[in-house]
């Protein structure tokens, strides 16, 4: 075996701090996200460019662009480190021993369930190691495209990746008003009733987005008045204020309804979605990847507040018109 290549990349620490400058695309961010120095990320760098003598980035501006070379060396790199991991892995299993690292990845409404399913799994396997990620879709989407996670939760898979997606839970997607809104106390809307009121929206791209699009285009329907907001947090807040009416995820919102919400009556709502747990069709899932898995497919129901989800879940249907 020709070791020179191997001799040339460095140490793994080298290596690890390309791959996290690559990933935040500064050096202040990946020294902050590092627990180090940025003269100290920058000397781990220098170590490694000088090495293998080939420019790994260009700095343009403020932001750091890979080169050809440096994108080959993030790919190797997240190939070494996924090998490592699963020898890691496979090592503990052999002793016994329930550890190893799980990484997810989860679109921003995610967060309000996920940690139901993490607590108990957490306790049944406290030897392990959690990564959790929270971005909006474009930020996970890029994580999922360059393979940095293990799972990925979405409300709309990406149609374009080659992926395995698992349905696991509904997503009834309502209108929501303030429960001081004129129509708050009507039994039965239609669209013309609500077409004149301003829509408080998520970002265009956003899954939650995307399904509401796709509705309004099958159904004919057109938003004439809307307003962009980046959160769901900051849209509950805003139609609390009566700022506009908005269309969230109706199982949420149970404990909000006593906080100045409530689901509008609307004709052709709720949009009917679902969460997914996703993963690259080609990723070979380490041990405790594929025991969340199992355990999100298997006993996540019964982890999650289902006896709310579920009331949530038939009271939007049962406002269905």
């Amino acid at each position: 075996m020709d070791t020179r290549l191997l001799t040339k990349l460095g140490t793994l620490r080298q290596l690890e701090t390309f791959m996290k400058v690559a990933e935040a695309g500064s050096i202040a961010r990946a020294a902050e996200e590092l627990f180090m120095t940025q003269p100290a990320v920058s000397i781990q760098i220098k170590k490694l460019t000088d090495a293998l003598d080939i420019t790994l980035y260009e700095v343009i501006g403020k932001k750091i662009y890979l080169t050809e070379a440096g994108h080959k060396v993030v790919r190797t790199g997240q190939e070494v480190f996924e090998s490592i991991e699963r020898l890691d892995d496979e090592l503990n299993n052999l002793k016994g021993l329930e550890s190893g690292t799980l990484k997810i990845a989860v679109v921003s409404t995610a967060k309000y369930f996920l940690p139901h399913l993490l607590g108990p799994f957490y306790e049944q396997f406290p030897g392990i190691d959690i990564e959790f990620k929270v971005g909006n879709r474009a930020q996970i989407l890029d994580r999922l495209n360059s393979n940095l996670d293990d799972l990925y939760f979405f409300s709309d898979p990406p149609e374009d990746l080659d992926i395995k997606q698992f349905e696991f839970l509904p997503n009834p997607i309502a209108i929501i008003a303030s429960d001081k809104h004129p129509l708050a106390k009507k039994r039965k809307l239609s669209w013309s009733d609500i077409e004149n009121e301003t829509f408080l929206m998520r970002e265009e791209g956003s899954g939650t987005h995307n399904a509401i699009q796709k509705h309004l285009d099958q159904e004919k329907l057109q938003i004439k008045k809307r307003m962009i907001i980046e959160s769901n947090e900051a849209i509950k807040y805003s139609v609390i204020a009566n700022l506009g009416i908005a269309m969230l995820s109706a199982y949420t919102l149970a404990k909000e309804e006593e906080e100045g919400l409530t689901q509008l009556p609307v004709a052709t709502f709720p949009i009917l979605s679902h969460w997914f747990v996703v993963h690259r069709s080609q990723k070979k899932l380490s041990i405790v990847a594929q025991k969340f898995l199992d355990h999100v497919l298997h006993q996540g129901k019964k982890d999650l507040p289902m006896n709310k989800i579920n009331a949530q879940v038939k009271r939007a249907l049962a406002r269905k018109a």
